[in-house]
């Protein structure tokens, strides 16, 4: 597979530290289509236990990320975190540095800066059902970039994660893969750069974002939120943050957010929004954990998000 010199790809799980997730009552199925659709504690070392083909056990690390065990060409037993935030996978030096890959530079944009990675075709990825074969991942060291990800091997995003729809099923802790409905990865077409996205309602104003497991809450792009919403209430108390080493933002809670059929006011982060030409009609990120669902499903074939 050829590889590309300095490709930028998005990942919002580096250097993004952790948050509580938002509360509020599990929302019934209600589906929200993607942009192009619609108009309106740490890892541990011990294997999870098996399960049939098209199920994949999971485990959750500090209250929302989703970690999975999975194999590298002969590695196996490997930590692998799920993040539809992410649309290129990442690889983790420790693993790549033991293969003989020919690496290239690469980078990655992460709200507010760039970042330096290698990358390689790495010759099989396996996790549950998905097999991917000669896929290019990013490589670098993922405990240099967030501490959440330093006993982690991988980072799964969306470039993997379209070739099969799935259900996250937080009762039974498994993840579901519908492969029966699916057609062979090769007749998919490329992985949505911004993956599946939410519709919201902040105080009556539409808002489109990003849904990423990678995540824990809610965070809004200040200057497109505000375009939308040029009279926006909070409930008076706004907190300066620090997400990561780096990544200044405001921490407030923000009246009327509809969610679903839900409706309350909504504990959020104010962040600068990336250049116009990032994200184009994205207004910020949501973790699922902000969902307070017992499954989500994520249908990349139909580009459908829904919940119960």
């Amino acid at each position: 597979m050829k590889l590309t010199s300095s490709r930028s790809v998005l990942s919002f799980l580096i250097s993004v530290a952790f948050l509580q997730a938002t509360s509020g009552n599990s929302a019934r199925a209600q589906q929200h289509l993607s942009v192009d659709r619609a108009n309106e504690g740490q890892p541990q070392a011990s294997s999870l236990p098996s399960a049939p083909g098209n199920e994949l056990p999971f485990r959750i690390v500090d209250g929302y990320l989703i970690l999975v065990e999975g194999a590298i060409g002969t590695r196996t037993h490997l930590k692998f975190l799920l993040d539809t935030g992410a649309s290129m996978s990442i690889l983790d030096t420790k693993i790549a540095d033991g293969m003989n890959l020919r690496r290239e530079s690469a980078e990655s944009f992460n709200f507010d800066r760039k970042l330096a990675w290698d990358q390689a075709a790495i010759p099989e990825v396996r996790f549950g059902p998905i097999t991917a074969a000669d896929t290019v991942m990013l490589v670098g060291p993922l405990a240099k970039y967030s501490e959440f990800a330093r006993n982690v091997d991988a980072i799964i995003g969306l470039d993997l994660l379209y070739l099969h729809d799935f259900t996250i099923d937080y009762a039974s802790k498994k993840i579901i893969f519908q492969s029966s409905a699916t057609p062979p990865a090769q007749v998919r077409s490329e992985a949505p750069i911004s993956g599946l996205t939410l519709l919201i309602q902040v105080q009556g104003h539409p808002v489109r974002l990003i849904v990423d497991t990678g995540f824990p809450g809610i965070l809004l792009f200040e200057e497109r939120l505000f375009a939308r919403a040029p009279e926006l209430r909070s409930t008076g108390t706004v907190y300066n943050v620090m997400l990561g080493e780096r990544l200044r933002a405001k921490a407030t809670t923000l009246r009327n957010v509809t969610i679903g059929p839900t409706s309350k006011d909504a504990p959020v982060l104010l962040a600068q929004a990336p250049p116009p030409e990032i994200l184009p009609g994205i207004d910020g990120v949501a973790g699922i954990a902000a969902l307070k669902a017992r499954r989500v499903h994520f249908n990349f074939m139909e580009k459908r998000l829904s919940w119960e």
